[in-house]
Formats: structure tokens, sequence, C-alpha cells
């Protein structure tokens, strides 16, 4: 038996790099882990593809409940999903700076809020598992 073994996690920009990596490495330790993301094709098992984009209040919303319902419940959510923009300050736009705060700040609280009537649940039914992670660059 591993650390995380019993324990459901979703993870939001999951399908490369660092969101990946987490997710990985959360299914190591032994977590049912499903992973978020723009284009989640590429996911292979143990994980769980899932297409959500985190720009987008329904999309996140039916993301997490599938991820919930196809777990059994979420007693981990990692908040990995971010942009960058090209350039400098000087450079871009108000509205590409929008894109990458909506995105990254505002994504946070979509994924966070969807995902927390199943938190509540899990702190409830076992305390102590309830878990939050933001990452950020």
């Amino acid at each position: 038996m591993t650390a995380l073994t019993g324990l459901r996690a979703v993870v939001t920009g999951g399908a490369s790099g660092i969101g990946l990596a987490t997710a990985r490495a959360l299914a190591a330790q032994g977590a049912a882990v499903a992973v978020l993301d723009l284009d989640p094709d590429g996911v292979g098992e143990p994980l769980l593809g899932l297409k959500a984009d985190v720009g987008d209040d329904a999309s996140v919303r039916a993301a997490v409940d599938t991820a919930a319902e196809r777990l059994g419940g979420i007693d981990i959510l990692v908040n990995n999903a971010g942009i960058g923009a090209a350039g400098t300050v000087e450079d871009n736009p108000d509205e590409q700076w929008h894109r990458v705060l909506d995105v990254n700040v505002l994504g946070i609280v979509r994924t966070t809020r969807a995902a927390m009537p199943h938190l509540r649940h899990a702190a409830t039914a076992r305390p102590g598992t309830a878990s939050v992670v933001n990452t950020c660059s």
C-alpha cells in the first residue's frame, strides 16, 4: 500500500509538463487521478483524461463533476493549468493580459469552486484527506 492509496485526485493542465508529472506522481503513490486539459487525448492509463477549459465555467463544472463521478469522489485538487504571454509587457495588449489572468487566476477559482462540494464530502467522510494545491508561473 502506498501513501495515497484510495484517494482521488484531479489535476488541471495535466496532459503535459509539470501537470503530467504531478498526475503521474500521484498515481504512482496510489491515487486515482483525473486530468483536466484542453487536449487530454495523449493521457494514458492509469490516468483518466477529461477535456476542460479552465477559462470556461460550464466546461470546468462538467469536467469536475464527471471526474467525481468516475473516480467516486475527489480528495485532492491540483490547480496547475496556466498560460503565459509572449513578448514583453510593452508589446502585449490588455486583451492578452486579460486572457492570462482569466486562465491563471480565475481558472483556479473556477476549478476550486466546482470541486468544493466534493472536497467537503471527502473531508467529512475521511477527515484530513481533502486538499487543494495551487501552482503558478
